[in-house]
């Protein structure tokens, strides 16, 4: 991609206040977030019982994003019952005043609504409108949409086509993340499998397609085809017919780039902040790496997606991108998400006299693991050194919620130790070091 052309914009996912400011640490140009009521795929907390947006703190949310060059996207794509849209209306007067940068919006009614009640906010359409074709598209930019978040399901040649054919309307997709088995996450499994008690399109998605189900070996057929048989079998490591491995298109951003793809979208904000670090900092590093103009090779992508590895994933799938991806886009080990690595402490913003730095632990770790320091500027390796807790005392194990001293490596830039996590290399040989001009 020459330097010339307009960069795509990263977009970073937060469910809460907290990892909203590391998405902007690790490299957004734009961050997606909202109140849990109005939106999708974000965590329901009870009031005081954890970190969540509110409309007390959502100015403040929407100021730390501008503050730092990044766009605030503010999220309202539930599909909303009558009741719903009754606390919509205060919550869209409220955002008109608080200016964020565009609602990210499926539902129609919802649309009109904003379009009286918060009139001077652009509108982005949201994935879950399943938008797959030029004329959805012309349709919705039709009625003042400024941008299509276009669906999961849209190969790279159609998204080409829908550029070419409305050159002023902005496309978005996502490149990263979890994939729902449901076409453009319309899935009604979660709601049945838990009593009507997790609404996937309400915001509460009970992951269901991924449990696992047990049964020796089971064969049914569809009345009107007896001869076809279908048979699902269960292994040693049970039976996840469901279940997506997560979309990956790191390899393809110059296709992307090259179809007319204005922003890269990462999914993820029930994620902790170890994901959002991993994730954001790589994809930072190979979109700045396209937009110079240099070439990238074999080994830099894999590099790349090595780093990758090190969040929690369920194996990497390019979806629908050229195509549709049949059996290997689900994997069938096991539910649980994976990683070559583990975020095991944070850094808390404090720091001593002694130039230590204060370390939350997040999970168990010794001074004897082989661990690193994931900072905004990159990746270093963690010397062995001592591990003092709050006391003075030396510790050789560290658990949660301990806080510790550490010596930070003197090559960590001061200025990025508050956003910086620790994490242990599970798997020596894909450990990857990682710098502000890529891996190495």
């Amino acid at each position: 991609m020459p330097s010339s052309l307009t960069p795509p914009e990263l977009l970073l996912p937060a469910g809460d206040p907290v990892k909203l400011r590391y998405a902007l640490a690790y490299g957004a140009d734009a961050v997606y977030f909202g109140l849990a009521m109005a939106s999708l795929r974000t965590p329901k907390v009870k009031p005081g019982q954890g970190p969540q947006f509110t409309p007390a703190n959502l100015p403040q949310a929407i100021s730390d994003c501008h503050a730092q060059g990044a766009k605030a996207y503010v999220t309202l794509n539930i599909f909303a019952a009558n009741h719903d849209l009754k606390r919509i209306i205060p919550h869209l007067e409220q955002l008109e005043d608080l200016r964020p940068d565009a609602l990210i919006i499926s539902d129609p009614g919802i649309i009109r609504l904003a379009k009286r009640h918060a009139p001077s906010l652009p509108i982005h359409l949201s994935t879950q409108a399943n938008t797959l074709n030029v004329s959805a598209c012309a349709f919705w930019q039709d009625l003042g949409i400024e941008r299509v978040i276009l669906a999961r399901e849209v190969p790279v040649r159609e998204m080409a086509q829908i550029h070419d054919e409305l050159p002023d309307l902005e496309l978005e997709c996502f490149v990263h993340g979890s994939l729902c088995v449901a076409y453009s996450g319309r899935c009604v499994i979660s709601d049945y499998l838990t009593d009507n008690s997790k609404n996937s399109n309400k915001g509460m998605c009970g992951n269901s397609c991924r449990w696992e189900y047990e049964n020796a070996t089971l064969q049914v057929n569809e009345t009107s085809r007896p001869d076809t048989v279908y048979t699902f079998e269960e292994d040693a490591h049970g039976s996840y017919m469901l279940n997506s491995k997560d979309l990956c298109l790191l390899r393809f951003l110059p296709e992307l780039m090259d179809a007319g793809i204005c922003s890269f979208k990462v999914e993820g904000r029930t994620k902790g902040i170890h994901y959002v670090a991993t994730v954001g900092q790589v994809y930072r590093q190979a979109i700045d790496t396209l937009c110079a103009g240099r070439s990238v090779s074999t080994e830099q992508w894999d590099l790349w997606e090595s780093a990758l590895k090190q969040s929690a994933n369920r194996g990497f799938t390019e979806g629908f991108l050229h195509g549709k991806p049949g059996s290997n886009g689900y994997t069938y080990e096991t539910s649980k998400s994976r990683s070559i690595a583990t975020f095991v402490a944070a850094a808390t913003g404090l720091s001593d006299d002694q130039g230590r730095v204060q370390l939350e632990g997040r999970n168990p770790f010794s001074t004897t693991d082989a661990l690193e320091w994931l900072t905004p500027n990159g990746i270093i390796p963690m010397p062995t050194s001592p591990i003092v807790d709050i006391d003075g005392r030396h510790v050789e194990q560290v658990h949660p919620n301990h806080l510790v001293w550490v010596t930070p490596p003197p090559t960590i830039d001061q200025a990025m130790v508050r956003w910086s996590l620790v994490r242990r290399i599970e798997d020596r040989q894909a450990g990857v070091a990682c710098t502000a001009d890529g891996l190495s």
